[in-house]
């Protein structure tokens, strides 16, 4: 829950950015994302336009673009994973941008540096703050880089923040030193909606502050202090996560999926094994239940969001333990083909299907995909149908959009549409 003064502070007066009656901000953000608050309250409590990008645009690069260039945009916000994406194709665009933040995840300073070579915006900057901190809690202006530089500074508090770096007996560190990042001041919500018990646990006590009530927030992330003033994030001290901009509590889904009668010990974590982030569970099985991939899938569906949905499932005939008998989270498996959702196999038919179906076994690392497979349950999802739609450009010479991925998402429909798209009729058959 979150009341109007930290939105205030976030948009006006802020100490990052100064938004101007002449800027336009673009509205990238899903509406249940953070950063939302700051494109449009920063937009509008500044007097400024605030342009609403249809998420078919924005997963267009070139349409992205276009419209970004055509309607004059001046202050982008867009998330690291985007920003990966999209930053050759977004060079056209930096020259005429006042502030262009990045943030929800770790940035690669090789892409950063990529930018600045080629003509960087006015201000570039690296934001950083949980939802519980309204948004951003610090930022870092990217002027130049360190050569060799493997890591990028989330920076320093924003006007009206505090930040604090604690041992665990929540005392302050010296330079250098990791700690857990706590956070203070007047971005502070009032704490999660009908959960008191983990608002008191998230939301401690102020023992640095002189205001009366004065609370600290801890983030759960680990960081240290810098020899300039600034912060160094180092990851996550506990079982929440970043994923593609959302911060996903694991112990979340795992508790969702433990409630399924079919599951008895469950365990989420994320892996990276093909270069993407994406959620995978473990699960033992109730004697004399064996629910299937897809089953598990729908259960977690009517109850979370689709990002915290794992892109795969892989049966356990028990967890592994460590030496002190604590689940070893190092020690799980990378999911084989049949931990992903998908149907009934179909071989692919002719050369296209084939070779739509090679590009998807490359780009999600899965070793076989069939005809009636969907995209989206073998693990794919949105920043990924973007280098889909690129490859089926570069390979198959035609030109698809995105929501063609979304409305046509296995290889028999996804073929049909590349034949549209090259002014084919679809013939059963057809190669």
């Amino acid at each position: 829950m979150v009341s109007h003064n930290p939105v205030n502070r976030l948009a006006i007066n802020n100490g990052y950015a100064r938004i101007e009656s002449t800027d336009c901000i673009a509205h990238c953000s899903n509406p249940a994302f953070d950063a939302s608050t700051f494109e449009v309250w920063g937009a509008l409590l500044n007097g400024a336009r605030v342009l609403i990008v249809p998420q078919s645009v924005l997963l267009d690069a070139a349409r992205f673009v276009e419209f970004l260039q055509r309607q004059s945009v001046t202050v982008l916000w867009i998330t690291v994973g985007l920003f990966s994406q999209y930053v050759d194709a977004l060079m056209p665009v930096y020259g005429q941008l006042r502030y262009l933040v990045t943030g929800g995840d770790v940035v690669d300073p090789s892409i950063v540096r990529r930018v600045i070579q080629h003509g960087a915006p006015e201000h570039l900057l690296n934001a950083y703050g949980p939802t519980e901190c309204t948004t951003f809690s610090t930022t870092y202006r990217i002027e130049r880089l360190e050569e060799g530089g493997r890591s990028l500074s989330i920076g320093k508090p924003i006007a009206n923040a505090q930040i604090y770096i604690l041992d665990t007996r929540q005392r302050p560190v010296p330079v250098g030193v990791a700690g857990q990042i706590y956070i203070g001041g007047a971005g502070i919500a009032l704490g999660y909606l009908n959960r008191p018990e983990l608002t008191a646990e998230r939301f401690v006590p102020d023992p640095f502050g002189s205001r009366v009530g004065a609370r600290l927030y801890n983030s759960g992330d680990v960081g240290r202090w810098r020899s300039d003033g600034t912060i160094e994030f180092l990851g996550r001290g506990d079982q929440q996560v970043k994923l593609r901009g959302f911060r996903v509590e694991l112990g979340e889904i795992e508790a969702c999926l433990a409630r399924h009668v079919g599951v008895r010990d469950a365990i989420v974590i994320v892996r990276g094994d093909s270069g993407e982030k994406y959620l995978v569970a473990y699960y033992t099985r109730e004697e004399g239940e064996d629910p299937s991939v897809e089953t598990l899938r729908n259960h977690l569906k009517s109850t979370l969001p689709e990002f915290m949905i794992p892109s795969a499932f892989v049966r356990l005939q028990s967890l592994p333990l460590t030496a002190n008998g604590k689940p070893d989270r190092k020690g799980l498996p990378a999911p084989e083909l049949s931990a992903y959702a998908s149907k009934q196999y179909e071989a692919p038919q002719g050369e296209l299907e084939q070779a739509l179906a090679d590009i998807w076994s490359d780009l999600l690392k899965v070793e076989r995909v069939g005809r009636s497979d969907n995209f989206f349950e073998l693990g794919g999802h949105s920043l990924q149908a973007t280098k889909l739609v690129a490859r089926i450009a570069e390979q198959l010479a035609a030109e698809l959009s995105v929501v063609t991925i979304f409305k046509g998402p296995t290889i028999e429909q996804l073929a049909q549409a590349v034949l549209s798209a090259r002014g084919v009729e679809f013939e059963e058959g057809f190669i």
